[in-house]
């Protein structure tokens, strides 16, 4: 307020000895006292505005100050962070299109579709973790529907995580439960998921090698047509491998000693030497791994938002997911 009174009667002072310096103009005021000239018209005009200014200031600042003090604590006006400031299950996105947004962020980034897959070894129950490649999200439908055409389905039920694995590797052996967790970082993003679920191995005829003798009994329509998706897709995805990741599952048992005495020959690339086309069908140690996830755990660093989603059972052919806010 200081500086607008200062600034104000420095005007009222020049303004006043600009007016009474003119003494035609003085004589008029002093003889019209009652109908103001023009230049006294003028400095009431400007008292006027300058106050005015002041208060519309004050009044505009107040007003600001209100508005944003509400958006800061999450009220209703404003439209900064409404969708981080609910939690309810409706209003937030889902996992899977919050990691296909964090996926087309790092696309081009090299590495970035490497996981972490960590289970537990039976015997000691100790916590075993291994890096591997994520080849892809696929339909749930490969493993629940009963059709034997390929699944098309909404992007919300391409839910399922697809990896590969060696059969003799201590990872199939020691995954007594079969529930594992796999840990996603994004660089680029600063967000983590943690995706937790049930494992399956996909090995020849599309059957799943971790299930007992007594759970792959079922011989019905619709375990046959899961089979004949499955193999199938294990078939595409032997061809989709690069030729030194083919060439791996015909060395002899992984994690063993080394001895060059007994190395094998290996079908340079996993191909045919005449032709070149890749060995089909692939070979019995080539498996099809796949993660279906029941709790996805995700943790944005940037603004320290974090979000669970657990699933709690179907509703016609889709899942339903729930979604809870929790703190960082």
């Amino acid at each position: 307020t200081t500086p607008f009174l200062l600034h104000t009667t420095t005007f009222l002072q020049r303004a006043t000895k600009h007016t009474t310096s003119a003494g035609v103009r003085g004589e008029l005021w002093r003889k019209n006292s009652k109908s103001p000239s023009s230049s006294s018209l003028l400095l009431r005009r400007s008292i006027a505005h300058t106050f005015g200014g002041i208060s519309h200031r004050r009044s505009s600042m107040a007003s600001s100050s209100t508005s944003e003090g509400l958006t800061d604590i999450g009220g209703s006006t404003g439209s900064k962070g409404t969708d981080d400031n609910t939690t309810t299950s409706s209003s937030l996105q889902s996992w899977k299109t919050l990691i296909d947004i964090s996926i087309a962020k790092s696309r081009k980034i090299r590495g970035s579709n490497y996981v972490q897959l960590a289970t537990v070894q039976k015997e000691t129950m100790e916590p075993r973790c291994r890096t591997v490649v994520f080849r892809g999200f696929i339909s749930k439908d490969y493993v629940t529907s009963a059709t034997t055409s390929t699944p098309s389905t909404p992007n919300d039920n391409m839910t399922i995580c697809k990896m590969i694995t060696d059969k003799r590797s201590a990872k199939v052996q020691e995954d007594s439960s079969k529930m594992a967790e796999m840990v996603w970082w994004f660089p680029k993003s600063n967000e983590q998921y943690r995706i937790r679920g049930r494992l399956m191995y996909i090995g020849a005829e599309g059957k799943d090698v971790g299930m007992s003798m007594s759970d792959d009994d079922d011989d019905t329509e619709q375990s046959r047509n899961r089979s004949s998706r499955l193999a199938q897709l294990r078939k595409e995805q032997w061809g989709n491998l690069s030729d030194p990741a083919r060439e791996q599952f015909y060395w002899s048992d992984p994690g063993i000693p080394y001895d060059a005495a007994k190395e094998v020959i290996i079908p340079a690339g996993g191909r045919d030497a005449e032709t070149g086309k890749v060995l089909q069908p692939p070979p019995d140690t080539f498996l099809l791994m796949l993660l279906i996830p029941s709790r996805v755990d995700y943790l944005r660093l940037g603004d320290n938002y974090h979000q669970v989603d657990e699933l709690k059972g179907e509703q016609g052919d889709d899942d339903v997911w729930v979604s809870s806010r929790r703190n960082p």
